[in-house]
């Protein structure tokens, strides 16, 4: 394969979401006398955000952010955790630092290393482009360039999204492999021409949670690492 790009998917791909919004959510509500079951937070913050996407994605909504849409999801759930008293500017300060302060996973960093030597890294997220940024920079992800929701004005698995990040890097279809840990990122992807590298992260949603991992040979490459894509590769 020719592969020149690597586009990845970053929430659950590159980074554990689960861990870090819970961890921030601890650390500025427990504080404030709230004693909740913190994964439970994370998990609720996260399965609003499908529904969320769909009314911009289908054109009944104008663009807004990813940071806005968890803002107002968060919102939404602050009845279901006793955070009705949470002032506005709190609830700010956590919806920035639970989606911004995200480790990568274990591998990512070294498995990046390794695969920059042999393409471009891209990341093409539903995730805000200053969202993108802090997450870069609280942990050291050393991006070529940053595309994806906010660049194209809508989110994936919309074709749009893809389409953009081949033509903005000036390659064909086949020379761009997008990298995530879900399924429909990634069929969406190989319906518009690109290569696709499973990496399963059985751990995404907590301990043994993760989705069962697709049949062998549905997508180009099925890794468990970016180490082993690497590997794949040939890095």
């Amino acid at each position: 394969m020719d592969i020149k790009a690597l586009t990845f998917d970053v929430f659950g791909t590159t980074v554990d979401w689960r861990s870090g919004v819970a961890r921030q959510a601890q650390r500025l509500l427990a504080p404030k006398g709230y004693n909740l079951d913190w994964s439970a937070v994370a998990d609720r913050w996260r399965a609003g955000y499908l529904p969320a996407m769909a009314p911009v994605r289908e054109g009944k909504r104008p663009w807004v952010s990813f940071e806005t849409l968890h803002r107002e999801i968060l919102d939404g759930m602050a009845d279901e955790f006793g955070l009705e008293a949470l002032p506005d500017s709190e609830r700010d300060e956590l919806n920035l630092a639970a989606w911004r302060r995200l480790d990568p996973w274990p591998d990512t960093r070294a498995g990046m290393a390794r695969l920059a030597k042999g393409a471009s890294l891209i990341a093409l997220s539903n995730g805000s482009i200053a969202q993108m940024i802090a997450i870069a920079r609280h942990g050291d992800l050393r991006w070529d360039a940053i595309l994806g929701a906010q660049f194209s004005g809508t989110y994936k698995p919309d074709p749009k999204l893809y389409k953009d990040a081949v033509r903005t890097l000036g390659l064909e279809p086949g020379q761009v492999m997008m990298v995530a840990a879900h399924v429909d990122d990634l069929n969406a992807a190989a319906a518009c021409g690109l290569r696709t590298a499973y990496v399963h992260r059985a751990d995404e949603y907590g301990p043994g949670k993760g989705v069962r991992a697709p049949d062998p040979g549905t997508f180009d490459i099925q890794v468990d690492s970016f180490e082993d894509l690497a590997a794949a590769l040939g890095g």
